[in-house]
């Protein structure tokens, strides 16, 4: 399985890097993707020409005799099956925690610098390091995962992101979760333009007998997704009485058909 993997800004001005061929290059780093946690992966050019220059006109293999004679990489063989692995890779490709595939000897992990990792594995404390268990790695982000904010060590809560969406104040929070809900369930968008209409639908049908918090959590009781004024009583297709000029809310095009057809002003 591919694997996001860093790029250190020194690799570019690396002598062994710049006498490879421009496409040799862009190989190379992609072979670390196909790497495991410790700087090995199947040496198989079908395979990795497929995977990483599916679209170009490539030999994979004259590639890796090109990386290996720069002593980028390193071909072995373990029981049979020939590896490859990819110097220093330990040095500067550093996962929290490291998951071995395929087998090594000690001439591959002194090539690919496993001592490098000591400090990760308790030998010495590392300096500002962040906690394992609730945080979610960058290998996961290209499969969906999310980057959740972490507290840094010694802090017991995260600083809370600014919602787009906010409570109104004078709004209780179990209505406005009901009051979310409706909006959710008629696949509603929460953006901040939808949250400054209704802020000004609140702004005008409130008063002293109906102030905010009221209006929602009428709005929530009726399962609507908006705010109508709660002194009209015929709310058919989201319309007002028949003679009203006021609209008290979004009427869609399907609302206006009925309510045309049913003889009723829209």
């Amino acid at each position: 399985m591919s694997r996001i993997r860093s790029i250190h800004p020194g690799l570019f001005t690396d002598e062994a890097f710049v006498v490879l061929s421009p496409i040799a290059r862009v190989f190379f780093m992609g072979l670390w993707t196909e790497c495991d946690d410790t700087g090995s992966f199947e040496w198989s050019p079908l395979k990795l020409k497929m995977r990483l220059l599916p679209a170009d006109n490539a030999d994979a293999a004259a590639l890796l005799a090109e990386i290996e004679a720069e002593r980028g990489v390193m071909k072995y063989e373990v029981n049979g099956r020939v590896y490859g692995a990819v110097r220093n890779f330990c040095q500067y490709q550093r996962p929290k925690k490291p998951n071995s595939v395929h087998p090594q000897t000690d001439a591959v992990r002194n090539w690919v610098n496993t001592a490098a990792r000591s400090t990760r594995d308790g030998s010495e404390p590392v300096p500002h390091q962040l906690p394992t268990e609730p945080e979610i790695p960058r290998q996961m982000e290209d499969e969906g995962g999310r980057m959740e904010t972490v507290p840094p060590s010694g802090e017991t809560e995260a600083r809370p992101t600014k919602s787009s969406f906010p409570k109104p104040e004078g709004v209780q929070a179990d209505h406005w979760r009901d009051f979310l809900a409706n909006r959710k369930r008629k696949a509603l968008s929460n953006t901040p333009t939808a949250h400054k209409r209704l802020m000004d639908d609140l702004a005008r049908l409130s008063d002293d007998e109906w102030p905010p918090g009221r209006l929602i959590e009428h709005a929530a009781a009726h399962g609507w997704a908006g705010i109508y004024d709660p002194r009209v009583k015929d709310r058919s297709n989201g319309s007002d009485r028949k003679g009203s000029s006021k609209r008290t809310g979004p009427v869609d095009g399907f609302g206006i058909a009925l309510a045309q057809a049913a003889g009723r002003e829209t």
